[in-house]
């Protein structure tokens, strides 16, 4: 038992040591209680979405299969096909409408998107902008082999078929047919295009079919439209499809190519069966072979057939000006995948696309060994006039990359194999997701490749943190089309990836965090994650409350200032035995703390706290043992965390 007037003694100590923290930190605007609130997380797991950040146990999710039939007219710059969905509804919900996405629209005369994007936005398509859109007809649809009522309405870029008798739960399926096509815009939003170059027109085609919009047990039908910014969010299934084109073409395309042998000359398919078994790269049409007639089949028209599985979306390239390129990608499992490279002869040279094949391969093979394993038959680059994009086993990157450049495009555009492909993020609501996570896997493959040929320079935090802390700047879990254009690769791409570098290298540890990545990419493979469940897996495996994190970096855009506050000697008896530093908190985030002490005799010493000294102080005291006189203390030394302010990091000598 504790005597009341010891408690009273105690209250008055505390409330005096109250004042005076707030007499030496009135300067700070460091709140321990908003940083480290224990209600970050709103909502408990449920059957469908499990408190540990995993699918759930009813976790379900629908289910779009297509079989696409298409036809490439160069002379018109047109694509016209015929698209059959087989849609299961796989939710606890019945669905009296349906929701399909038509992206082509985004370029059509009255287009929502085009009126919002400015004159020279990359999102645009400028010239030809006023012809596109899609043209749709013969809708049909039916379940069991049966036609059932329905009609439709065409909002933008979004359908709504509305069924006279609503889909079933729990697995009922339902079929939709229609014809389309469109006009090719010559930049679709810096996503797809045509382009000429002096040997033929490269088209490269995406967005290009009527897709099922994702139904989803957190928002049910997302129906966002696409006005450029904002990527995809699509449903997994099976693709089956075929391109029709000139026979001076080569066409690829998402997943395996069916047909090689109807498709290539009897040497052309000797290469590409070669190429299967080659871990250097093969030519299988050669620059000096792209003018040669005899390097192509003597017919007019030619049927390109592909089959991917397990995907969310399809795209594919075509043009008669491609030299290809193809070698062996090997997998951690003992499976094979072909790298191909695409590309127009004034990309082939060596420090150019003509090393594209080696750079797939690399970069491929890297990710699947350190995160998960590449699962298409195929892993295609086409250089065209789309600065860079991704799709299912195809990528398409700007034709005019040079070196460092070419390596950076390649390897960012199919590290997107895995967030978004395989790990299915909802991309036009938290871009960030797909690109922060993939911009930092990037920083980890370049240091691998080829002993580190392209590794990234370590990034100085205190120069960007004044760049990222901007009141301008909104913060990372704003949608993309509601973000200042100038601002989505700082809020989408870049803080992310640093977030997670920081992560990674200051706060867990290689170890930890890449197990925890690990496990979060091998939970949510072929499903759709939400932000909160990347954050609930993360802390789950590495064992580590978070929540000050995703706070301050994620949902806020709060600024870090740490400042040395003080340094004193400490004496016993007369005799110098160490140095208590003062380090002041001095913004809303907080960070661990780096600090270098350097003695007289010109040794210095690293001393790492955590950040949890800041879960109920606004300054913390690091004493440091030394017989020896300190002459500089620095905080952060090698600018590894987010200081906006250097300028009181410093004590005594430089």
């Amino acid at each position: 038992m504790i005597h009341k007037s010891t408690l009273t003694w105690a209250l008055l100590c505390f409330l005096s040591l109250g004042v005076l923290a707030q007499e030496n930190t009135a300067v700070s605007n460091y709140d321990p209680h908003a940083a480290f609130s224990p209600l970050f997380y709103t909502q408990n797991g449920n059957e469908y979405r499990s408190a540990n950040g995993a699918p759930g146990p009813k976790y379900w999710q629908n289910r779009a299969d297509y079989k696409i039939t298409a036809n490439l007219d160069e002379t018109k710059n047109t694509v016209s096909g015929t698209v059959t969905i087989t849609y299961k509804n796989n939710s606890p919900d019945r669905l009296p409408f349906l929701w399909l996405q038509l992206d082509q629209n985004l370029f059509s005369p009255d287009s929502r998107g085009n009126s919002l994007i400015a004159s020279g936005s990359r999102y645009g398509s400028r010239g030809e902008q006023l012809k596109g859109g899609y043209k749709i007809s013969g809708i049909e649809v039916s379940q069991k082999m049966k036609p059932v009522k329905f009609s439709t309405l065409t909002e933008d870029t979004r359908m709504q078929i509305r069924l006279a008798a609503p889909m079933e739960a729990n697995g009922d399926m339902i079929s939709i047919k229609m014809n389309f096509s469109f006009v090719i815009p010559a930049n679709g939003s810096d996503r797809m295009g045509h382009l000429a170059t002096k040997n033929g027109e490269i088209f490269t085609i995406a967005q290009w079919f009527p897709r099922m919009s994702v139904y989803d047990d957190i928002l049910g039908w997302n129906t966002l439209p696409y006005w450029g910014a904002g990527e995809f969010y699509c449903e997994y299934g099976d693709v089956d499809f075929s391109v029709t084109a000139p026979a001076s073409h080569i066409v690829m395309g998402s997943g395996e190519l069916l047909n090689p042998q109807e498709v290539f000359t009897a040497e052309q398919l000797r290469r590409w069966n070669a190429a299967k078994l080659s871990d250097k790269t093969i030519a299988i049409r050669s620059e000096t072979e792209v003018t040669d007639p005899k390097s192509r089949p003597a017919k007019d028209k030619l049927t390109w057939k592909f089959r991917i599985k397990n995907t969310r979306d399809v795209a594919w390239g075509s043009s008669k000006a491609f030299v290809l390129d193809a070698a062996r990608i090997n997998l951690p499992s003992g499976k094979k995948a072909l790298a191909v490279s695409a590309h127009p002869v004034e990309s082939n040279g060596q420090d150019s696309y003509g090393r594209g094949v080696e750079y797939v391969k690399g970069s491929v093979e890297h990710y699947s060994s350190k995160w998960f394993e590449y699962p298409y038959p195929m892993a295609v680059n086409v250089a065209c006039n789309v600065g860079g994009m991704e799709y299912p086993g195809i990528v398409f990157c700007g034709w005019r990359a040079k070196k460092g450049a070419a390596w950076g495009v390649i390897d960012h555009e199919f590290g997107h194999t895995w967030f978004p492909m395989i790990v299915g993020s909802n991309e036009r609501k938290f871009g960030w997701m797909d690109e922060g996570f993939n911009t930092f896997i990037n920083g980890i493959s370049s240091a691998a490749f080829n002993n580190g040929e392209y590794k990234q320079e370590p990034a100085d935090m205190h120069n960007i943190a004044r760049g990222i802390s901007r009141p301008e700047v909104e913060s990372i879990m704003l949608s993309p089309d509601a973000m200042k254009e100038a601002n989505i690769g700082l809020n989408l791409y870049y803080k992310p990836g640093w977030g997670l570098d920081i992560l990674r290298d200051q706060v867990l540890g290689a170890d930890r965090f890449d197990y925890a990545f690990r496990n979060y990419i091998a939970q949510w493979a072929y499903k759709h994650p939400s932000p909160f469940d990347f954050f609930r897996s993360m802390e789950n495996a590495a064992g580590e409350d978070l929540s000050w994190f995703w706070r301050g970096w994620f949902l806020e855009n709060w600024k870090m200032d740490q400042a040395i506050a003080d340094v004193k000697e400490v004496k016993k008896d007369g005799a110098l035995t160490g140095y208590n530093i003062v380090v002041a908190n001095l913004e809303k985030m907080p960070m661990p703390v780096i600090l270098q002490v350097k003695t007289k005799s010109g040794k210095t010493e690293t001393v790492k706290l955590g950040v949890d000294v800041w879960m109920r102080n606004k300054t913390w005291t690091v004493y440091y043992p030394s017989t020896e006189d300190v002459v500089a203390v620095v905080l952060d030394p090698d600018k590894v965390l987010p200081d906006v302010n250097e300028g009181n990091n410093r004590w005594g000598q430089n």
